[in-house]
This record gives C-alpha cells, structure tokens and sequence, in this order.
C-alpha cells in the first residue's frame, strides 16, 4: 500500500495542545518505549477515573492503534472528538483509525475536519492527499500535494506521491522532473531504490542501482567537467557512498566500467580518476579491488523490453570473490 499508517508515529506531533499536561509525559514514555500495552493498561484506569478526559481517550485510542487494534482505537478517538471537537489533531488521528478500519469516506471526512479547524495541518493535509490517490481522484491528490509541499517543500510522501501521479497521466517530461526531486532528497532506501526505477522507466538514466556486495544502493550519474576527466563536486557523494561500503567491508570489489562516445581515451582517463579519487579518499581500500575498464561500444540497458543507450556512462560492477578479482558479477537494471 501507499499509505503507512504509522510510519511517524514517533515522526508526527505526539501532543495535542488541547490534551491535559498531566497525560503528555506519560504517554510519551509508553509511545516511545513501544510499550503499547502497558499504556492500554494505564489509560484504561484514568478512563476510569473520569470517563469525560478528552486526553486519556485520545491517548488510548492512540495506544489501540499502535497494538493495532483499530476498531478500539476509533471508539477511544471518536469520545476525544466528541469531548474536544476543537482539536485539529483529534480529527487527524480519528481519520487514522478510520483509515485503518478501511473506512475511507469517513477517513477523509476527518481529515476535512481537521483542515477546516487548522488549514495547514499538514498531517492531514498529506494524508487527505493519500486518501484521495488511493480512490483513484488524481486531480485532487495532487492539488492537496501541492498544497503539502508549499509547507514543507521536502516532504517525503508528497514527493514520492507526486511523481507517481504524473506516471498516471503519461507526464512524462514532468514525472521525470518529479523523481528527480524526490532522489536529490531522499537517494538511499527502499523508496529512494523504487523512485530510481520508476525514473529510469522514463528512459533517463541520471539516478541508477547498483548492487554493490549484498546491498542495492541507488547512486547519481557521475558527473565530469566538460571535456575533462575532473570529477563534478554533485558526484561526490556518490562516490563517498560506494567509498563507504568499500571500506566496511573488505570482501567487495568493484569494476568501474567508462564508456563515452566517440572518445575512448577519454572513457579511460574518468575511470582511472574515479578509482584515483576512492583511493585518496579511502585510504584503506586496496588498489586490487578496484578495477577500471573502458570500452568503445555504449553501454545497453533494457527497460521493458526496450533497448536504450547511453553515450557516456560511468558504472558499477561487483566482484565479491577476493582470491578471484577477475570474478564479476554484473547487475543488470530492473
């Protein structure tokens, strides 16, 4: 799915300001720890103390949602609301539990709630936005991403989301543009692997991954000065991240592979200053595990049944058999 419910659960503001002072360390502590249940348990005596506290229901149905029962947590979130319908971040977290209950209609009408007490709540502006991708009303999810990102021109769902979008409307021009924004955040992870592919099923090769021991790390292109093998300070942490792993782990060698069109000499000398450049840098990692080449025909990649060719690449092919450097093992794009 899209959606994580709780993917912030520690991420996201734990209080509300409307919640009594009383609960706010308490409830901390149990969420932090991951100690959901022994926050049920807690709760569940100052419910039964005053059954009216606004706070200790928001904070149990919050406890239920974590320990993943959902249907409790919306009874304990729903009373929060009725006891406090002011909050913001009472309506949000109602539209939580109804997400979780696959309540979508009154999911989004929570999250409308919330926006209509605060309009620039911007966990249930976001989450409006996944709600309305999820039922498929394209037009409004992105205008509500828009939205989120004039607030919080990083946020990472609504990148990611974005970008997905325009995929759907055949955007290409803009989805491209979109991916790309999203990977010079967010490169690494699952997600910044799953944007490089999307990326690269447009055809546009600037971000790739590469299987780099046992690990999938996704790397930008390596840039040059024109003309020239000195390399782009942009490359640098590229190169700083493959250097990393290098170093942590001994056993991995790498090809670095050049190719440019119509200029082999040129292929050779960037290859050559790529490894010079993880050698000065790295000082641990042995000349022997990295190995250059630098050919003459492009390179060939295939995405969908679909040939493409770059006219000058630089990449990056494991070897992990030490006592045999010449062993390589190629990865071929999904």
């Amino acid at each position: 799915m899209l959606r994580i419910f709780f993917i912030i659960f520690l991420g996201i503001s734990l209080f509300s300001s409307g919640c009594a002072i009383k609960h706010q360390a308490k409830a901390h502590y149990y969420l932090t720890a991951e100690k959901y249940e022994q926050g049920i348990e807690s709760f569940k005596e100052e419910i039964k103390k005053n059954p009216n506290d606004a706070g200790a229901n928001y904070y149990m149905g919050r406890f239920c949602l974590a320990n993943k029962n959902y249907t409790d947590g919306v009874v304990y979130l729903r009373q929060a609301v009725a006891l406090r319908p002011e909050s913001a971040d009472y309506h949000f977290w109602l539209g939580v539990a109804h997400a979780a209950n696959n309540r979508s209609d009154l999911e989004k009408k929570s999250y409308l709630n919330a926006l209509h007490i605060d309009r620039n709540n911007i966990q249930a502006m976001a989450y409006l936005g996944h709600n309305r991708y999820e039922n498929a009303e394209f037009d409004k999810a992105l205008n509500t991403y828009r939205r989120v990102l004039k607030i919080w021109p990083e946020h990472p769902s609504a990148l990611f989301n974005r970008a997905l979008i325009m995929g759907q409307f055949g955007r290409t021009p803009e989805e491209r543009l979109a991916w790309k924004e999203y990977l010079a955040v967010y490169p690494s992870g699952a997600r910044g692997r799953q944007a490089a592919v999307h990326l690269n099923e447009t055809g546009d090769f600037e971000y790739r991954n590469y299987l780099i021991g046992s690990r999938t790390i996704t790397l930008e292109k390596i840039w040059f000065e024109p003309f020239t093998d000195k390399i782009g300070r942009y490359s640098e942490p590229s190169l700083e991240m493959l250097g990393s792993i290098l170093k942590n782990n001994p056993e991995i060698a790498i090809h670095i592979v050049a190719y440019q069109k119509n200029n082999i000499k040129l292929a050779k000398i960037r290859a050559i200053s790529i490894k010079k450049y993880l050698l000065k840098k790295y000082p641990q990692i042995q000349s022997s595990r990295l190995l250059v080449s630098w050919f003459g025909v492009p390179e060939k990649i295939v995405i969908k049944n679909k040939p493409h060719f770059e006219n000058e690449s630089i990449r990056f092919i494991t070897a992990v058999n030490m006592t045999k450097p010449s062993r390589i093992i190629a990865y071929k794009m999904p």
